[in-house]
Protein backbone atom coordinates (compact mmCIF):
# COMPACT_ATOMS: atom_id res chain seq x y z
CA UNK A 1 0.00 0.00 0.00
CA UNK A 2 1.26 3.95 -0.87
CA UNK A 3 1.65 5.87 1.91
CA UNK A 4 2.09 9.80 2.15
CA UNK A 5 5.40 11.29 1.55
CA UNK A 6 6.20 14.02 3.42
CA UNK A 7 8.94 15.61 1.83
CA UNK A 8 11.08 16.10 4.69
CA UNK A 9 11.60 12.44 5.27
CA UNK A 10 10.12 10.82 1.92
CA UNK A 11 9.47 6.75 2.17
CA UNK A 12 8.29 6.06 -1.24
CA UNK A 13 8.51 3.26 -2.99
CA UNK A 14 7.96 4.09 -6.65
CA UNK A 15 8.26 1.80 -9.54
CA UNK A 16 11.30 1.73 -11.92
CA UNK A 17 10.77 4.40 -14.64
CA UNK A 18 12.26 2.28 -17.84
CA UNK A 19 9.15 0.96 -19.53
CA UNK A 20 5.99 2.15 -18.02
CA UNK A 21 2.56 3.88 -18.84
CA UNK A 22 2.63 8.16 -18.84
CA UNK A 23 2.92 9.47 -15.52
CA UNK A 24 1.24 12.61 -14.31
CA UNK A 25 1.70 14.05 -10.84
CA UNK A 26 -1.38 16.21 -9.71
CA UNK A 27 -0.31 19.56 -7.20
CA UNK A 28 -3.44 20.83 -4.93
CA UNK A 29 -4.08 22.41 -2.16
CA UNK A 30 -5.75 19.26 -0.46
CA UNK A 31 -7.29 15.91 -1.20
CA UNK A 32 -10.67 17.24 0.59
CA UNK A 33 -13.87 16.15 -1.58
CA UNK A 34 -14.13 18.62 -4.32
CA UNK A 35 -14.06 18.54 -8.16
CA UNK A 36 -10.45 19.06 -8.61
CA UNK A 37 -9.52 16.26 -6.33
CA UNK A 38 -12.29 13.68 -7.29
CA UNK A 39 -10.78 14.32 -10.99
CA UNK A 40 -7.50 12.95 -9.87
CA UNK A 41 -9.45 9.91 -8.30
CA UNK A 42 -11.33 8.97 -11.07
CA UNK A 43 -8.43 9.85 -13.44
CA UNK A 44 -5.88 7.72 -11.05
CA UNK A 45 -8.88 4.69 -11.56
CA UNK A 46 -10.12 5.30 -15.04
CA UNK A 47 -6.84 5.08 -16.92
CA UNK A 48 -4.93 2.39 -14.78
CA UNK A 49 -2.61 0.28 -16.82
CA UNK A 50 -2.28 3.36 -19.25
CA UNK A 51 -1.39 6.54 -16.48
CA UNK A 52 0.68 6.30 -13.25
CA UNK A 53 -0.89 8.77 -11.14
CA UNK A 54 0.43 10.48 -8.30
CA UNK A 55 -0.63 13.53 -5.78
CA UNK A 56 0.90 16.45 -3.66
CA UNK A 57 -1.01 18.36 -1.50
CA UNK A 58 0.01 21.54 -0.13
CA UNK A 59 -2.02 22.62 2.90
CA UNK A 60 -3.61 19.86 3.85
CA UNK A 61 -4.37 15.67 3.05
CA UNK A 62 -8.70 14.59 3.66
CA UNK A 63 -10.07 11.62 2.91
CA UNK A 64 -9.54 11.55 -0.68
CA UNK A 65 -5.68 10.92 0.07
CA UNK A 66 -6.55 7.24 2.48
CA UNK A 67 -8.79 6.35 -1.17
CA UNK A 68 -5.23 7.16 -3.76
CA UNK A 69 -3.12 5.28 -0.85
CA UNK A 70 -5.40 2.40 -0.92
CA UNK A 71 -4.42 2.26 -4.92
CA UNK A 72 -1.21 2.28 -4.43
CA UNK A 73 -1.79 5.75 -5.55
CA UNK A 74 1.84 7.60 -3.89
CA UNK A 75 0.66 11.07 -2.04
CA UNK A 76 2.82 13.63 -1.02
CA UNK A 77 2.25 16.19 1.72
CA UNK A 78 4.64 19.14 1.88
CA UNK A 79 3.17 21.07 4.53
CA UNK A 80 2.80 25.02 3.53
CA UNK A 81 2.62 27.19 6.16
CA UNK A 82 1.15 30.85 6.11
CA UNK A 83 2.01 33.56 3.73
CA UNK A 84 4.67 33.04 1.19
CA UNK A 85 6.71 30.11 1.73
CA UNK A 86 9.48 29.43 -1.38
CA UNK A 87 10.88 26.68 0.36
CA UNK A 88 8.01 24.58 -0.70
CA UNK A 89 9.81 24.75 -3.74
CA UNK A 90 12.24 22.34 -2.65
CA UNK A 91 9.90 19.61 -1.68
CA UNK A 92 7.81 19.74 -4.86
CA UNK A 93 11.16 19.15 -6.53
CA UNK A 94 11.77 16.02 -4.32
CA UNK A 95 8.24 15.06 -5.06
CA UNK A 96 9.58 15.37 -9.13
CA UNK A 97 13.27 14.03 -8.81
CA UNK A 98 11.29 10.96 -6.55
CA UNK A 99 8.50 9.97 -9.10
CA UNK A 100 9.75 11.27 -12.65
CA UNK A 101 6.31 12.38 -13.83
CA UNK A 102 5.97 13.61 -17.32
CA UNK A 103 3.32 16.02 -16.33
CA UNK A 104 3.07 18.35 -13.54
CA UNK A 105 -0.65 18.79 -13.26
CA UNK A 106 -1.47 21.88 -10.73
CA UNK A 107 -4.95 22.37 -9.78
CA UNK A 108 -5.65 25.96 -9.11
CA UNK A 109 -3.79 29.13 -9.09
CA UNK A 110 -1.22 28.49 -5.68
CA UNK A 111 -0.16 25.08 -6.90
CA UNK A 112 0.46 26.90 -9.93
CA UNK A 113 2.35 29.42 -8.65
CA UNK A 114 4.63 26.86 -6.50
CA UNK A 115 4.93 24.43 -9.17
CA UNK A 116 6.04 26.37 -11.85
CA UNK A 117 8.27 28.30 -9.56
CA UNK A 118 10.04 24.94 -8.87
CA UNK A 119 10.22 24.12 -12.42
CA UNK A 120 11.89 27.50 -13.81
CA UNK A 121 13.88 26.42 -10.68
CA UNK A 122 15.15 22.98 -11.86
CA UNK A 123 15.78 25.46 -15.14
CA UNK A 124 19.10 26.74 -13.42
CA UNK A 125 21.00 23.30 -13.60
CA UNK A 126 21.31 20.97 -16.64
CA UNK A 127 20.24 17.85 -14.07
CA UNK A 128 17.02 19.73 -13.39
CA UNK A 129 16.30 20.81 -16.95
CA UNK A 130 16.91 17.04 -17.83
CA UNK A 131 14.49 15.96 -15.11
CA UNK A 132 11.33 18.60 -15.47
CA UNK A 133 8.07 17.48 -16.59
CA UNK A 134 5.05 19.40 -18.73
CA UNK A 135 3.17 21.95 -17.00
CA UNK A 136 0.01 22.00 -17.00
CA UNK A 137 -2.02 24.50 -15.41
CA UNK A 138 -5.98 24.09 -14.49
CA UNK A 139 -8.04 26.82 -12.53
CA UNK A 140 -10.82 25.41 -11.76
CA UNK A 141 -12.58 28.74 -9.89
CA UNK A 142 -12.21 31.97 -8.70
CA UNK A 143 -11.65 33.37 -5.05
CA UNK A 144 -14.79 35.65 -4.37
CA UNK A 145 -14.21 38.60 -4.60
CA UNK A 146 -11.47 37.81 -7.26
CA UNK A 147 -8.86 40.82 -6.75
CA UNK A 148 -5.66 39.99 -8.14
CA UNK A 149 -2.42 42.95 -7.32
CA UNK A 150 -0.08 44.34 -9.48
CA UNK A 151 2.58 42.67 -7.98
CA UNK A 152 1.10 39.05 -9.20
CA UNK A 153 0.35 40.41 -12.60
CA UNK A 154 3.69 40.83 -12.93
CA UNK A 155 5.55 37.69 -11.49
CA UNK A 156 3.08 36.00 -13.72
CA UNK A 157 5.37 37.16 -16.95
CA UNK A 158 7.91 34.95 -15.62
CA UNK A 159 5.69 31.89 -14.31
CA UNK A 160 2.79 31.96 -17.19
CA UNK A 161 5.82 30.93 -19.71
CA UNK A 162 6.24 27.84 -17.39
CA UNK A 163 3.25 26.18 -18.06
CA UNK A 164 2.93 24.40 -21.43
CA UNK A 165 -0.54 24.43 -21.09
CA UNK A 166 -3.93 26.27 -19.98
CA UNK A 167 -7.27 24.90 -18.95
CA UNK A 168 -10.16 26.27 -17.56
CA UNK A 169 -13.22 24.35 -16.44
CA UNK A 170 -15.82 27.10 -17.88
CA UNK A 171 -15.58 30.18 -20.03
CA UNK A 172 -16.31 32.55 -17.08
CA UNK A 173 -13.31 30.77 -15.60
CA UNK A 174 -11.48 31.29 -18.81
CA UNK A 175 -12.08 35.21 -18.76
CA UNK A 176 -11.24 35.71 -15.06
CA UNK A 177 -7.70 34.27 -16.23
CA UNK A 178 -7.50 36.47 -19.26
CA UNK A 179 -8.96 39.48 -17.33
CA UNK A 180 -6.70 39.09 -13.91
CA UNK A 181 -3.71 37.61 -14.25
CA UNK A 182 -2.98 38.43 -17.74
CA UNK A 183 -3.06 35.64 -19.02
CA UNK A 184 -3.96 35.37 -23.53
CA UNK A 185 -7.23 34.33 -24.46
CA UNK A 186 -5.78 31.97 -27.38
CA UNK A 187 -3.53 29.64 -24.18
CA UNK A 188 -6.69 28.77 -22.39
CA UNK A 189 -9.27 25.65 -23.32
CA UNK A 190 -11.96 25.21 -21.67
CA UNK A 191 -12.42 21.48 -20.38
CA UNK A 192 -16.06 21.51 -19.15
CA UNK A 193 -16.13 19.21 -15.62
CA UNK A 194 -18.09 15.95 -16.15
CA UNK A 195 -20.03 13.74 -14.22
CA UNK A 196 -21.50 10.16 -14.58
CA UNK A 197 -25.33 9.45 -15.31
CA UNK A 198 -25.22 5.86 -14.81
CA UNK A 199 -24.32 6.78 -10.73
CA UNK A 200 -27.58 7.93 -10.46
CA UNK A 201 -29.33 4.48 -12.07
CA UNK A 202 -30.95 1.73 -10.14
CA UNK A 203 -30.70 3.85 -7.06
CA UNK A 204 -33.54 3.50 -4.43
CA UNK A 205 -37.02 5.13 -4.30
CA UNK A 206 -37.27 8.84 -3.47
CA UNK A 207 -39.31 7.20 -0.16
CA UNK A 208 -36.39 5.07 0.79
CA UNK A 209 -33.68 7.55 -0.06
CA UNK A 210 -35.41 10.03 2.66
CA UNK A 211 -35.26 7.16 5.07
CA UNK A 212 -31.74 6.56 5.13
CA UNK A 213 -31.20 10.37 5.71
CA UNK A 214 -33.83 10.29 8.82
CA UNK A 215 -36.07 12.74 6.48
CA UNK A 216 -39.65 12.36 6.56
CA UNK A 217 -41.28 11.06 3.80
CA UNK A 218 -44.00 13.45 3.00
CA UNK A 219 -43.69 17.01 2.22
CA UNK A 220 -41.69 18.70 -0.66
CA UNK A 221 -37.81 18.33 0.02
CA UNK A 222 -34.93 21.31 -1.32
CA UNK A 223 -31.32 20.02 -0.73
CA UNK A 224 -28.24 22.13 -0.97
CA UNK A 225 -24.62 20.15 -1.42
CA UNK A 226 -21.64 21.96 -0.89
CA UNK A 227 -19.40 23.17 2.18
CA UNK A 228 -21.02 25.16 4.68
CA UNK A 229 -18.27 28.33 3.64
CA UNK A 230 -18.92 31.81 2.96
CA UNK A 231 -18.46 32.18 -0.65
CA UNK A 232 -21.67 29.50 -0.69
CA UNK A 233 -23.66 31.94 1.18
CA UNK A 234 -25.97 29.23 2.98
CA UNK A 235 -27.13 32.04 5.27
CA UNK A 236 -29.37 33.39 1.95
CA UNK A 237 -30.54 30.03 1.73
CA UNK A 238 -32.12 29.72 4.91
CA UNK A 239 -33.81 33.19 4.80
CA UNK A 240 -35.14 32.06 1.31
CA UNK A 241 -36.58 28.77 2.78
CA UNK A 242 -38.00 30.60 5.63
CA UNK A 243 -40.01 32.43 3.48
CA UNK A 244 -40.70 29.11 1.62
CA UNK A 245 -42.12 27.96 4.62
CA UNK A 246 -44.55 30.66 5.19
CA UNK A 247 -46.01 29.08 1.27
CA UNK A 248 -45.81 25.18 2.23
CA UNK A 249 -45.64 24.78 5.88
CA UNK A 250 -45.06 20.83 5.08
CA UNK A 251 -41.75 21.29 3.44
CA UNK A 252 -38.55 20.79 4.46
CA UNK A 253 -34.55 21.66 3.17
CA UNK A 254 -31.42 19.23 3.54
CA UNK A 255 -28.10 20.30 4.20
CA UNK A 256 -25.08 17.97 2.85
CA UNK A 257 -21.76 18.90 3.58
CA UNK A 258 -19.67 20.37 6.30
CA UNK A 259 -17.37 23.42 7.39
CA UNK A 260 -16.76 26.46 9.18
CA UNK A 261 -20.10 28.21 8.88
CA UNK A 262 -21.88 25.36 10.26
CA UNK A 263 -22.32 26.38 14.13
CA UNK A 264 -23.53 30.04 12.44
CA UNK A 265 -26.23 28.31 9.97
CA UNK A 266 -27.38 26.18 12.42
CA UNK A 267 -27.77 29.54 15.02
CA UNK A 268 -29.13 31.45 12.58
CA UNK A 269 -31.98 28.42 11.76
CA UNK A 270 -33.30 28.39 14.82
CA UNK A 271 -33.45 32.73 15.00
CA UNK A 272 -35.19 31.84 12.10
CA UNK A 273 -37.75 29.37 13.86
CA UNK A 274 -37.10 27.08 11.04
CA UNK A 275 -34.77 24.47 12.68
CA UNK A 276 -37.63 21.81 12.73
CA UNK A 277 -37.55 21.79 8.87
CA UNK A 278 -33.96 21.99 8.48
CA UNK A 279 -31.62 18.44 8.30
CA UNK A 280 -28.37 18.80 8.53
CA UNK A 281 -26.27 15.30 6.80
CA UNK A 282 -22.88 16.30 7.13
CA UNK A 283 -19.94 15.36 4.98
CA UNK A 284 -21.61 12.85 2.31
CA UNK A 285 -20.34 10.00 0.36
CA UNK A 286 -23.68 9.17 -1.01
CA UNK A 287 -24.39 12.01 -2.81
CA UNK A 288 -26.67 10.13 -5.62
CA UNK A 289 -28.86 8.72 -2.54
CA UNK A 290 -29.06 12.90 -1.05
CA UNK A 291 -30.31 14.20 -4.68
CA UNK A 292 -32.76 10.91 -5.01
CA UNK A 293 -34.27 12.42 -1.81
CA UNK A 294 -34.72 16.05 -3.54
CA UNK A 295 -37.16 17.53 -5.53
CA UNK A 296 -35.78 20.90 -6.27
CA UNK A 297 -31.47 21.26 -5.49
CA UNK A 298 -30.89 24.59 -4.91
CA UNK A 299 -27.33 26.42 -4.61
CA UNK A 300 -26.91 30.11 -3.45
CA UNK A 301 -23.21 30.56 -4.16
CA UNK A 302 -21.90 34.25 -4.32
CA UNK A 303 -19.42 32.59 -7.27
CA UNK A 304 -19.31 29.79 -8.49
CA UNK A 305 -17.44 27.80 -11.72
CA UNK A 306 -18.62 25.04 -13.06
CA UNK A 307 -19.90 23.28 -10.07
CA UNK A 308 -19.80 19.56 -10.15
CA UNK A 309 -22.50 19.34 -7.57
CA UNK A 310 -25.32 21.21 -9.93
CA UNK A 311 -23.98 18.89 -12.80
CA UNK A 312 -25.01 15.86 -10.34
CA UNK A 313 -28.66 17.26 -9.70
CA UNK A 314 -28.90 17.76 -13.10
CA UNK A 315 -27.61 13.78 -13.85
CA UNK A 316 -30.22 13.22 -11.01
CA UNK A 317 -33.39 14.40 -13.18
CA UNK A 318 -33.99 17.78 -10.57
CA UNK A 319 -34.44 20.83 -11.54
CA UNK A 320 -32.53 24.02 -10.03
CA UNK A 321 -33.01 27.07 -8.27
CA UNK A 322 -29.47 28.74 -7.96
CA UNK A 323 -27.82 32.08 -7.98
CA UNK A 324 -26.78 33.82 -11.69
CA UNK A 325 -23.11 33.96 -10.96
CA UNK A 326 -19.66 32.81 -12.45
CA UNK A 327 -20.22 29.38 -14.42
CA UNK A 328 -23.29 28.70 -13.29
CA UNK A 329 -25.59 30.39 -16.54
CA UNK A 330 -23.45 27.70 -18.41
CA UNK A 331 -24.37 24.88 -16.33
CA UNK A 332 -28.30 25.76 -15.91
CA UNK A 333 -30.14 27.03 -18.42
CA UNK A 334 -32.59 29.22 -16.93
CA UNK A 335 -36.68 28.81 -17.37
CA UNK A 336 -35.49 25.54 -19.35
CA UNK A 337 -33.24 23.43 -15.98
CA UNK A 338 -34.24 25.86 -13.87
CA UNK A 339 -34.93 28.96 -12.45
CA UNK A 340 -31.86 31.50 -11.41
CA UNK A 341 -32.12 34.71 -9.20
CA UNK A 342 -29.68 37.21 -8.53
CA UNK A 343 -26.60 36.43 -5.57
CA UNK A 344 -28.12 37.20 -2.20
CA UNK A 345 -31.58 37.44 -3.52
CA UNK A 346 -33.44 35.60 -0.49
CA UNK A 347 -37.17 36.34 -2.00
CA UNK A 348 -35.87 35.37 -5.72
CA UNK A 349 -34.91 32.22 -4.64
CA UNK A 350 -37.67 31.60 -3.01
CA UNK A 351 -40.28 32.76 -5.13
CA UNK A 352 -38.07 30.04 -7.53
CA UNK A 353 -38.62 27.25 -5.05
CA UNK A 354 -42.44 27.76 -4.55
CA UNK A 355 -43.14 27.83 -7.98
CA UNK A 356 -41.03 24.42 -8.69
CA UNK A 357 -42.46 23.05 -5.15
CA UNK A 358 -45.69 23.74 -6.63
CA UNK A 359 -45.68 22.35 -9.90
CA UNK A 360 -44.83 18.56 -10.50
CA UNK A 361 -45.01 18.43 -13.96
CA UNK A 362 -42.82 21.60 -14.01
CA UNK A 363 -39.97 19.74 -12.34
CA UNK A 364 -40.28 16.72 -14.40
CA UNK A 365 -39.72 18.70 -17.36
CA UNK A 366 -36.97 20.62 -16.14
CA UNK A 367 -35.46 17.43 -14.70
CA UNK A 368 -35.66 15.65 -18.35
CA UNK A 369 -34.05 18.38 -19.58
CA UNK A 370 -31.15 18.85 -17.48
CA UNK A 371 -30.04 14.99 -17.49
CA UNK A 372 -30.51 15.78 -21.59
CA UNK A 373 -28.23 18.90 -21.43
CA UNK A 374 -25.33 16.80 -18.99
CA UNK A 375 -25.66 14.02 -21.98
CA UNK A 376 -25.11 16.35 -24.23
CA UNK A 377 -22.58 18.11 -22.75
CA UNK A 378 -21.04 17.32 -19.28
CA UNK A 379 -20.27 13.52 -19.61
CA UNK A 380 -17.45 12.98 -17.76
CA UNK A 381 -15.97 10.37 -19.83
CA UNK A 382 -15.93 13.31 -22.46
CA UNK A 383 -13.91 15.23 -19.60
CA UNK A 384 -11.23 12.65 -18.70
CA UNK A 385 -10.92 11.37 -22.04
CA UNK A 386 -9.55 15.24 -23.19
CA UNK A 387 -7.21 15.10 -20.37
CA UNK A 388 -5.77 11.86 -21.03
CA UNK A 389 -5.30 13.48 -24.47
CA UNK A 390 -3.37 16.35 -23.24
CA UNK A 391 -1.32 14.91 -20.81
CA UNK A 392 -0.39 12.75 -24.23
CA UNK A 393 0.21 15.51 -26.16
CA UNK A 394 2.46 17.46 -23.63
CA UNK A 395 4.86 14.77 -22.40
CA UNK A 396 5.60 14.04 -26.30
CA UNK A 397 6.47 17.79 -25.87
CA UNK A 398 3.71 18.92 -28.38
CA UNK A 399 2.66 22.16 -28.47
CA UNK A 400 -1.19 22.86 -27.60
Amino acid sequence: MATTHDSSSPESRIPNPGSRPLRVLHVLHTLMRAGAEQLVVEMAVGYRGRLETAALCLDQLGPLADQLRAMDVPVFFTRRGPGMELGQTAKIRDAIVEFSPDVLHCHQYTPFFYGSLTRLRMGLTPAGRRRRPALLFTEHGRHYPDIVSSKRRMMNKLLLPQAAHITAVCEFTRDRLVEKEGVSAGRVEVVYNGVDPSRFAGLPSQAAARASLGVPADGPLVVQVGTLRSVKDHPTALRAFAAVLRELPAARIAFAGDGPDLPDCMALATDLGIDGSVHWLGSRSDVPNVLTAGDVMLMTSLSEAHSVSLLEAMAAGLPVVATAVGGIPETVSDGQTGLLAPRGDAAGLAAHLVTLLRDEPLRRRMGQAGLARVHERFLRQQMHERYFQIYQRLSRGASM
